[in-house]
């Protein structure tokens, strides 16, 4: 992992399509989505100076999963949904507050509280990314993305090294199938002040080359 990585993309799954609503209300939501939206960002979650103008699916997809939670406000689904939308188009503040709303009926899910964790992170916020990481483990104590989000918190939020290394050596522990296995070790490794381990021929390889250019200084000592 870079030195510099943040956590990867968010765990939560996108889910099945939006909710279909009737066509009537599609086409109001449609046709008032612009001026809805800026209407009502300023006192709606999202809300952020930072963020890039959104995008006229963005604000179709959110009128109509605006319109599906007014209807229904315990459709976790939609509010998942809310909240993947604004993470993906940068809004964490707006993606905080939705997944916060489904977290509200569903605090178990630790793919959702570990997005809001990592919503924090990406506001610069280390602390409450470390808190919402923690209740995620709480919940699933070897949850992978949650256990590599939090470690990359420790390590360049925190600047604790070996807080970093605990929780990546427990994330290697509990998931012997983690597909970047071999780098993260080379990582821990790096935090550990040890030579990463390097694939087998490669460490041959470089052995010999070692063992050449000691035989050839122990040539030049006798001559001299």
């Amino acid at each position: 992992m870079p030195k510099q990585a943040r956590p990867v993309v968010h765990h939560t799954p996108q889910g099945s399509p939006f909710v279909i609503l009737a066509v009537g209300v599609v086409c109001l939501a449609v046709g008032l989505g612009i001026g809805y939206y800026f209407g009502r960002q300023a006192a709606q979650p999202g809300g952020s100076a930072a963020a890039s103008a959104p995008d006229a699916a963005f604000i179709q997809n959110e009128a109509s999963l605006r319109a599906a939670v007014q209807s229904n406000p315990g459709d976790l689904n939609a509010l998942i949904q809310l909240g993947n939308l604004y993470y993906d188009h940068g809004r964490y503040r707006g993606a905080i507050e939705w997944y916060g709303k489904a977290l509200d009926i569903d605090p178990k899910n630790a793919d959702v509280r570990t997005d809001r964790g990592t919503s924090y992170w990406n506001l610069g916020q280390a602390d409450p990314a470390i808190a919402e990481f923690q209740k995620a483990l709480a919940t699933d104590p070897s949850h992978a993305q949650t256990l590599y989000n939090l470690g990359v918190v420790y390590l360049n939020g925190k600047s604790n090294a070996a807080e970093a290394k605990k929780t990546w050596e427990h994330l290697l522990a509990t998931n012997p199938n983690y597909p970047d296995r071999a780098k993260l070790q080379q990582e821990i490794a790096a935090l550990s002040g040890q030579p990463p381990t390097m694939p087998a021929g490669a460490g041959q390889a470089n052995a010999t080359g070692s063992g050449v250019e000691d035989l050839l200084q122990k040539m030049q000592a006798k001559k001299q």
